[in-house]
């Protein structure tokens, strides 16, 4: 099969690329570092430099299938940015299959549930929005839409927490909250969620690109992780102190409120050291139902988060 993968220079999508090349697909990335481009063409693959708010009719010549990992991933930003990147460019993507006739796997969010009232073991049928907790995660919601419109045969897979090899985001922060030792316990209990390795995440792609099935699919490791005692656990690798001063999670997320107001008021300001969504991701349990993936899909997890985790803990040594 003819794949192009969007954001193939960046975490999944580079992870994609590469498994998909290794298992006999002619794979065409896209992204904006030319240096993780070469390293891709370096591996067997077509790699196309490209601004995915352009035109993506180009990108689609002698393609059977989009794997779409590209997007605006983080918790911080301006709405037009995150509407421009994921949604308009979602739009445009979808739309430009549906005129092809070309298959089209979306990578999207649980995130979209964060503001749900159920938080244990999540089907896709939830019902979500209007309100969402973060504007990454109403974003999100806004490209399902726009994909399921223009492409209603489209597989949505919504990985939870995606973690491995390469990542940047997920426990190198933490690592770097720990070290800075400015992280308090938020909750005297445990709080259990899920996360999916990076190659549970690939492994799930594969299927929807090799077994077409139409809908929107949670993915995760199919394993409850305890935040605060993989947290513990990543502090004893890192050699730091363990987090024991506890300050309540409502005062920290409404002093993160304050914060995040002060920085959008001053015109240019990074991201804030905490934000109230990444509170919350410490402080809020979150299971998901993976039956309609484990039925339509065929999906079983190929790494246990046990092996997984303490691979990628042992990394950040």
């Amino acid at each position: 099969m003819r794949i192009l993968v969007t954001g193939a220079t960046g975490f999944l999508g580079g992870a994609a690329a590469r498994a998909l090349a290794r298992s006999g697909h002619a794979v065409t990335g896209t992204g904006r570092d030319p240096q993780q481009g070469a390293a891709l063409e370096q591996a067997g693959m077509r790699f196309l430099r490209a601004d995915l708010k352009d035109d993506p009719a180009p990108l689609l010549q002698n393609i059977d299938a989009v794997l779409h990992c590209a997007a605006r991933s983080t918790l911080w930003g301006h709405w037009r940015d995150f509407y421009t990147d994921n949604v308009t460019v979602s739009a445009a993507l979808a739309r430009a299959c549906a005129l092809r006739g070309i298959r089209l796997v979306h990578i999207s969010t649980p995130s979209v549930y964060n503001a749900a009232s159920q938080t244990r073991n999540v089907p896709e049928s939830l019902p979500i929005g209007p309100r969402f907790d973060s504007l990454y995660a109403r974003s999100k919601f806004l490209a399902e839409q726009e994909v399921r419109f223009y492409v209603p045969g489209a597989a949505i897979l919504r990985p939870r927490g995606i973690y491995g090899p390469g990542d940047t985001s997920i426990l190198p922060r933490l690592a770097r909250a720990l070290r800075s030792g400015r992280l308090p316990r938020l909750t005297r209990h445990e709080v259990y969620t899920e996360l999916t390795h990076v190659q549970n995440v690939v492994h799930a792609a594969k299927l929807a690109l090799e077994r077409p099935a139409a809908g929107v699919f949670n993915i995760t490791d199919g394993v409850s992780v305890p935040i605060w005692a993989t947290l513990d656990q990543l502090a004893d690798v890192l050699k730091v102190p363990r987090p024991t001063r506890f300050v309540p999670a409502a005062v920290v997320e409404q002093a993160a409120r304050l914060l995040e107001l002060a920085y959008r008021l001053a015109p240019g300001a990074p991201e804030p050291p905490i934000t109230a969504s990444g509170v919350r991701l410490l402080t809020r349990p979150m299971t998901l139902d993976l039956t309609r993936a484990r039925e339509r899909l065929g999906y079983v997890p190929v790494i246990h988060p046990e092996a997984g985790l303490n691979a990628v803990l042992e990394g950040l040594k």
